[in-house]
């Protein structure tokens, strides 16, 4: 049997809830200490949401946080590596007409002096 963390609320259905199509009655199994509910589907939502917004808030940021870190680092990594090999190859290119120029002018001062 799976132990139940302290913030857990017997009013919302869990995925273990077994469930019939047909039979409501079978919607969660009876336990000794605890007679079977009735849900109202708006006051489910609302608890539901309710949660949701508390673990969002709650330790859940820190990952969703941590996470996005994590993937923007990598993305940011891919990105200056693209831009560093553009750059890299755009100077390749120009460094050669650059040379090519200064070499040509050189040789041309060189034969007028």
């Amino acid at each position: 049997m799976t132990q139940k963390p302290d913030s857990f609320d017997a009013s919302i259905p869990t995925l273990t809830d077994v469930v019939v199509p047909g039979k409501p009655e079978y919607a969660r199994a009876p336990s000794a200490d605890h007679a079977a509910m009735e849900y109202d589907a708006a006051q489910v939502a609302e608890r539901v949401r309710g949660r949701v917004t508390q673990l969002l808030n709650g330790e859940a940021r820190a990952i969703i946080e941590a996470r996005v870190q994590e993937v923007l680092r990598e993305h940011s990594a891919k990105i200056v590596a693209d831009i560093t090999r553009e750059v890299a190859t755009s100077l390749e290119g120009r460094m050669r007409v650059w040379i090519g120029e200064a070499v040509e002018e050189e040789l041309r001062r060189q034969r007028e002096a």
